[in-house]
């Protein structure tokens, strides 16, 4: 009877723990979108381009998700390591590197779920305020840090270096895997 007992309650773990993860998943969607239409707003307020940096269409979830409805778009000009091939204004480039060549106060930054990836986070954080000019105009996504995703998540390109959260006074933390 003991060991019935047993499996039933890992088996009812094991549930509660899919349940959080698909939770998350469907809410970091969520977010994305939001945000990005936020970012988006702010992007036309200002007259200023809107710079994606995530490939809308790249990672697990987001090609999943990407066949039923569109999570988030590309920007005036969309930056991935991958190249975001189906975004007209695709670039293939580090976010670092894209950033350290713009000029301060360049544009709105919407960042999705590509700072869990870098290795110079301090440095590329720097870089993120200086080329959005403001918190105003920065608008980040990350995997919540509540998610078991946020810690084993690997996707073809790389691992999770950093679990990444935004305060409540819209600051960049961090902390290294």
């Amino acid at each position: 009877m003991k060991k019935i007992y047993y499996v039933y309650s890992l088996l009812f773990i094991i549930l509660l723990i899919l349940i959080n993860e698909i939770y998350h998943t469907i809410k970091r969607q969520y977010d994305r979108l939001t945000i990005f239409n936020l970012a988006k707003q702010r992007a036309k307020q200002l007259k200023k381009p809107l710079i994606v940096v995530g490939d809308p269409y790249n990672g697990k979830a987001s090609r999943f998700y990407s066949k039923f409805y569109k999570t988030y778009g590309c920007g005036d000009e969309t930056v991935d390591l991958t190249g975001s091939h189906r975004c007209p204004n695709g670039i293939k480039n580090d976010i670092y590197s894209y950033l350290k060549a713009k000029p301060p106060n360049y544009g709105v930054l919407f960042v999705s779920c590509v700072l869990e990836y870098v290795d110079n986070i301090d440095e590329t954080i720097k870089e993120l305020y200086r080329v959005s000019g403001s918190k105003d105009n920065l608008f980040v996504v990350c995997v919540n840090d509540k998610s078991l995703a946020a810690y084993i998540y690997k996707d073809k390109t790389d691992i999770s270096k950093n679990l990444v959260y935004i305060d409540n006074l819209r600051n960049i933390l961090y902390k290294k895997l």
